[in-house]
């Protein structure tokens, strides 16, 4: 309970009432923790992702940050017995540290998938709302996966540095399912963005860039994937498109599921994805291996990605403070270039994500990592 306490008063009103209102659950649960019987005697990995104890999660049902675990489903089996607690930072269970406490008193092992931290330009001076519990989880582990180089960095920056081991493991896809096809020619480039749009100028400035080449009678189509999430998202979308004059070009493209990706990208030419300092997105792993370009921000972890002539990423002003994304007539520019050399741009996208980010790729280095902390 100390640790609980100890960030309390960096944090908001509103999430201090919260913390407080859910200590009798939280109470509750730890109790129930407590009078659990437990003894890892399996030789060999044996994985839980925090489903097997706690509320809410009975079914293991898998979604948002955690969705990468479903990789693990043919190669780890999660059983009552489970050896080694395996974590991701941006979905971590509910009442994740009693969980590992109690964990780590049975002989557990916890590996912990770090993602990105909070900074001031996403949450102001709410940081430690996420922060605080993150770096105690982070602290208690036994090995860490870095989502990227960037991920290692900005958490050693905002959470401190641990003498813990640990590696870069970048997102992964499965190249058998996310692959090229030859798509009928249209006449025009087909520009696709994609994921959890947030924050509003991850879809305007693809609209100016629409817009952009528009106004340059360059034949452009956008579809505009994923879900909008950010008040009011939908009514805004609406008049930018409206006042940029650009209705025709673009096909909205409803909220999808993961066993309908691959057909969405597979229907582009190029990916824009906009978003600043993003740590390791999947959205653009999934695009090239489907053989779609990147433009994008040289910020975050997508240099680490979109490398090897996959694609164009446009520079922009480094900042904790404040959100940058590059210019639409650069992004246009980018559009204009990568079309020019489509075939080219193609190949390597699809080259980039078959030698750097499969699936196979990652289950090994997650099963030698597994097997030395819990042996045969």
């Amino acid at each position: 309970m100390r640790s609980l306490l100890d960030n309390f008063g960096r944090i908001s009103l509103r999430t201090r009432f919260w913390r407080l209102a859910e200590l009798p659950w939280r109470w509750q649960y730890q109790w129930r923790l407590e009078r659990t019987p437990h003894s890892p005697r399996r030789k060999g990995p044996a994985l839980d992702f925090g489903d097997a104890l706690t509320p809410g999660k009975a079914g293991g049902v898998i979604s948002g940050g955690r969705v990468k675990l479903l990789h693990f489903a043919d190669e780890f089996s999660a059983t009552a017995d489970f050896n080694i607690l395996y974590l991701v930072s941006s979905a971590p269970p509910r009442f994740a540290l009693e969980l590992v406490n109690w964990a780590q008193k049975r002989g557990v092992k916890i590996v912990w998938n770090q993602n990105g931290v909070a900074y001031p330009a996403w949450l102001g001076r709410r940081i430690e709302e996420i922060n605080g519990p993150m770096r105690e989880l982070r602290a208690r582990a036994d090995h860490i996966f870095y989502q990227s180089a960037f991920c290692r960095d900005c958490a050693d920056h905002f959470l401190g540095e641990v003498q813990i081991p640990s590696e870069i493991a970048f997102n992964c896809v499965d190249t058998k399912r996310f692959h090229p096809v030859d798509a009928a020619q249209t006449g025009e480039c087909r520009i696709l963005t994609a994921g959890s749009h947030h924050e509003s100028y991850r879809v305007f400035s693809v609209l100016e860039t629409v817009a952009e080449l528009k106004r340059r009678r360059f034949p452009v189509l956008l579809h505009l994937a994923g879900r909008l999430l950010w008040k009011g998202a939908k009514a805004d979308v609406a008049r930018k498109i409206r006042e940029l004059g650009i209705k025709e070009q673009v096909r909205p493209i409803p909220p999808y599921r993961q066993s309908e990706a691959p057909a969405i990208y597979q229907a582009a030419n190029i990916l824009i994805h906009p978003k600043y300092k993003d740590p390791c997105p999947t959205v653009p792993i999934e695009a090239m291996a489907c053989g779609v370009p990147v433009i994008g921000s040289a910020s975050g972890g997508m240099p680490e990605l979109v490398s090897n002539g996959a694609g164009e990423l446009l520079d922009v002003p480094e900042s904790w403070e404040r959100n940058f994304w590059p210019e639409p007539t650069a992004m246009a520019d980018a559009v204009e270039r990568i079309m020019g050399q489509w075939s080219d741009y193609r190949a390597a996208a699809r080259a980039n994500a078959e030698s750097r980010f499969s699936k196979e790729t990652w289950l090994a280095q997650h099963r030698r990592v597994f097997e030395k902390l819990a042996p045969a």
